[in-house]
């Protein structure tokens, strides 16, 4: 069940939270006391970060306090870097001490046979008893990055966005937040759920709702308690922003698999598609994709209809992508007879090619001169969203500040795929991004991120 709102309230506060305390700091480079204290320490977070153990006197140069209970006033969130046993006690003592949340890193509990059931339902008790929010157990932690409130165990570099994760693996999320690095996507939150024991994920998709920064919210879950919740909550938040969802356990297997790891029962697959369908979800097949999509959900509005122009000057990965993107319901209408003589008059009478949709402008088009002149006559075309391949050639500049025109000129949607390395692309990718142009690297991908987009405004449309 959801957690009352006396809980959603201190939840939310804690996701901003000024004054947190990291009971069982430690200065061991090996520990993993050190993680959420120096992530901390070293992003932007302008609050108060509190270490708690009585072995020291200063962690990395800030006074250690010997226990929760010498803190005054008490801190807002202790993120609890125990054993099971200890965690729940030191939980407890959070609680009486007037603490407002707290993070339990340590495994051992429901996903554990011996004991595990009976540790976390007491868990559940105290933090009902107290009306406490307790995030994990079994967690990385969370951060709130636009706070600098880097508040999780592990490395993750990571700068301000608009995609929210919330991840039930550790693993899985950190892969998926180095996904939306490697596009030049920023993220807003990164949520570990772990177990979900007492705050579950309704509970930090209504608490995200009310994040601003956080535009699009991307899930990986492995199974749900409540899923009738879940889908209430989701329903209700995706006519406002975007969810993309990717899920763990579609085959008995890897569902046994899911018990032992943060202790979930993933059900049967078929029904959470229907469910994600019914919501607004849409649902990625990889944690790649699932950030390919959140970036496109995060930058680009979706189209008013499916009616699509793809501009190219190497015809092979426009057809690659047209081969996603028809099956997927998008068209691609011809062009006007007034659109082609004046793209002839551009490329040359003698350039062999016949103009259509992708248009294709073979050599003419690789000089970014004679590409812009073209995409400012496909502006006066009745489309309502585009796809853009330039192939990267180091003896030809990329027509950055020209894409940028084209970007602005229009409120539909434009895709950019630029056809290079990683090493090649990325100089590009992060101006490309600060410009507010989608980029992507495959035809694979833009034709992922135009999908997306169209699922949205149909989700949309029947929704109005």
């Amino acid at each position: 069940m959801p957690i009352s709102e006396v809980m959603k309230g201190k939840l939310k506060k804690a996701l901003n939270a000024g004054r947190i305390a990291i009971v069982g700091a430690s200065p061991e480079q090996l520990s993993v006391g050190i993680g959420p204290f120096y992530n901390l320490l070293t992003a932007s977070f302008q609050g108060e970060v509190i270490p708690v153990n009585p072995k020291y006197e200063k962690i990395l140069g800030c006074k250690c306090f010997p226990d929760l209970e010498s803190i005054q006033p008490p801190p807002e969130l202790a993120i609890l870097l125990l054993n099971q046993h200890l965690a729940v006690e030191m939980a407890e003592r959070a609680a009486k001490h007037g603490v407002q949340a707290v993070t339990i890193v340590a495994g051992g509990f429901k996903e554990v046979k011996e004991g595990g059931i009976e540790l976390e339902e007491r868990l559940r008790q105290l933090a009902e008893d107290y009306q406490m929010p307790i995030i994990g157990p079994n967690t990385l932690g969370f951060s709130s990055f636009h706070r600098g409130l880097h508040g999780i165990f592990w490395h993750l570099e990571a700068f301000p966005g608009p995609v929210a994760i919330i991840s039930q693996s550790g693993g899985v999320g950190l892969t998926i937040a180095n996904c939306l690095h490697s596009l030049e996507c920023g993220i807003s939150h990164f949520i570990g759920a772990g177990n979900c024991s007492v705050v579950d994920f309704e509970d930090y998709l209504d608490a995200l709702s009310e994040q601003p920064e956080a535009t699009t919210i991307c899930l990986f879950l492995e199974g749900l308690k409540n899923p009738r919740g879940f889908y209430e909550c989701a329903r209700r938040l995706t006519r406002s922003k975007p969810v993309v969802a990717y899920k763990a356990g579609k085959h008995e297997e890897v569902t046994r698999a899911t018990v032992t790891h943060t202790g979930s029962l993933a059900g049967e697959y078929r029904y959470y598609q229907a469910m994600f369908r019914q919501a607004g979800i849409l649902e990625a097949t990889s944690t790649w994709e699932a950030a390919v999509m959140a970036k496109a959900l995060s930058m680009l509005q979706p189209p008013i209809g499916n009616r699509l122009c793809a501009l190219t000057f190497t015809a092979g990965p426009s057809i690659v992508a047209m081969d996603r993107l028809l099956t997927y319901g998008w068209e691609l209408p011809d062009l006007s007879a007034s659109a082609k003589g004046q793209i002839r008059s551009i490329i040359g009478e003698k350039t062999p090619v016949e103009l259509q949709n992708p248009v294709d402008l073979t050599g003419p088009g690789f000089l970014p001169h004679p590409y812009a002149r073209v995409l400012d006559v496909l502006l006066e075309e009745p489309f309502d969203a585009y796809l853009l391949v330039w192939s990267y050639n180091q003896l030809i500049r990329v027509p950055v500040a020209e894409l940028e025109d084209f970007r602005r000129s229009t409120n539909k949607p434009v895709v950019l795929v630029l056809l290079a390395s990683m090493n090649e692309a990325k100089p590009y990718l992060q101006d490309l991004s600060a410009r507010g142009i989608c980029t992507y690297l495959t035809p694979e991908d833009g034709a992922a991120a135009l999908n997306a987009l169209l699922a949205r405004s149909r989700f949309l449309t029947l929704g109005s």
